[in-house]
């Protein structure tokens, strides 16, 4: 029986055949990658960071709906310029932290973007939107934070991330609970932020904080 080959030079030539289809990987790169993998998710970095920042800042810089209302009517620039915010100065809407304060006139809860119209001057007649969720529309949570910038994040697709963070955690932690039968009458107060292009922008409020009822 024809014993196997076990020359050296041929082992010596099987393994060249086999090292074009290895890849060495320095290990600069190997610690890069491994500090990429353990390095934490936009989407995580974003909930961390809504209850220790982000919602003490929105709490406490929300100025009343009411005075951000009137400053629009005389000019959204103006406006813009003493409640608003926004990262590029030129082009961009304005975002804005406000308190809202008022009667709701009507509330759609059947949608899973639900929401609730609130009459803010006492005419009858509703001039904000509140959003109840569970699908909470636009970035404006994220965008009315002068400490969360696109600079700061890897690409669009983080910065996006972040934005869905912020708005998954608002509802997990201020709406999720709120009842959502009879709203119609109640007293509310709410506290959030909403993004205007123009002063004829109909006003969307993403909330941080709902109180609905005696009190508000």
């Amino acid at each position: 029986m024809p014993q196997p080959l076990r020359s050296p030079a041929l082992a010596l030539a099987l393994l060249a055949l086999a090292l074009p289809a290895c890849k060495f990987v320095d290990t600069a790169e190997l610690a890069a990658r491994r500090q990429a993998a353990a390095a934490p998710t936009a989407s995580a970095s974003g909930t961390a960071l809504y209850g220790a920042k982000v919602v003490p800042y929105i709490l406490e810089k929300a100025a009343p709906y009411g005075a951000i209302r009137d400053a629009v009517k005389a000019g959204l620039p103006t406006a813009g310029e003493e409640f608003g915010y926004r990262e590029v100065k030129e082009g961009e809407p304005f975002n804005f932290l406000a308190r809202v304060t008022g009667t709701i006139v009507s509330a759609d809860t059947k949608s899973r973007a639900a929401t609730a119209l609130v009459d803010t001057d006492g005419d009858g007649t509703g001039d904000v939107t509140i959003q109840l969720g569970p699908v909470i529309k636009g970035t404006s949570l994220r965008d009315a934070l002068p400490f969360v910038t696109f600079t700061s994040y890897a690409n669009q697709i983080e910065f996006a991330d972040v934005a869905k963070a912020f708005n998954n955690q608002a509802f997990d932690t201020a709406l999720k609970d709120l009842p959502r039968d009879a709203l119609a009458g109640q007293s509310v107060e709410a506290v959030g932020a909403f993004t205007l292009k123009s002063a004829g922008d109909k006003v969307l409020l993403t909330p941080v904080s709902v109180k609905l009822g005696a009190g508000a």
